[in-house]
């Protein structure tokens, strides 16, 4: 991974998905906390943060038909100008990073995110973000289309539950074409071009897990 063609996109960081909210992510405090250690060391780095923000105003609502029928307005998710959708104070964006807004699990998907990638040169996504499951694997998937070697955090992203991120995460591991897992600790040596340690994809579908196993594949990354 070379920093000088690496970004850094976080997706998602946002209030709703705290605790005490309508969609809580488990462990969403020590989440937070792994990707402020990320961003602050692309920061340091000069290495670019990109921020995709969950984002529907009442006109796009009928985009996504399917979601919005008979969901009660409580139960609503990033809802335009809302409290809840706004990014979460730990990871908030600087002055001049861009924040790209979705009204898709893709950041990719109608937006600007590839003209902005580049229009940087990059090569290399550094992805964390939530959940696991939805808007961080479409938008991984759609990176890989696109041919971006993606490099996720897996102990900056998270899910519902520990279970549906860790089987997000071997969903994703087993088409990582070009990419690879690794921890924040090692994202973030990798930031500073030191050598870190990373789990690197070599072949499609590596791991056949089965419930009994994903713990321990998980760990393995």
């Amino acid at each position: 991974m070379n920093p000088r063609t690496t970004a850094v996109l976080a997706i998602d960081f946002q209030n709703e998905y705290r605790r005490v909210a309508a969609y809580p992510v488990e462990g969403y405090d020590a989440i937070l906390a792994n990707a402020a250690a990320v961003i602050a060391a692309a920061r340091a780095a000069r290495v670019p943060v990109i921020h995709a923000q969950a984002w529907i105003e009442d006109a796009a609502k009928g985009d996504y038909k399917l979601l919005h029928e008979g969901l009660a307005p409580e139960l609503r998710s990033a809802v335009a100008d809302s409290p809840g959708a706004a990014i979460c104070a730990e990871v908030a964006p600087l002055s001049g990073e861009a924040v790209i807004r979705k009204a898709w699990p893709s950041a990719f998907r109608d937006t600007t995110l590839g003209d902005a990638l580049s229009r940087l040169g990059i090569q290399h996504l550094l992805t964390l973000g939530v959940w696991s499951d939805s808007c961080v694997r479409a938008s991984v998937f759609d990176a890989v289309f696109a041919g971006y070697r993606v490099w996720l955090v897996k102990d900056a992203c998270g899910s519902g539950t520990e279970t549906m991120h860790r089987a997000a995460v071997l969903d994703m591991a087993n088409r990582l074409y070009g990419g690879g897992v690794l921890r924040a600790a090692e994202a973030n040596k990798a930031l500073q071009a030191k050598a870190y340690t990373a789990w690197k994809c070599a072949r499609p579908v590596e791991f056949l897990y089965r419930i009994e196993t994903i713990d321990s594949l998980y760990e393995a990354l």
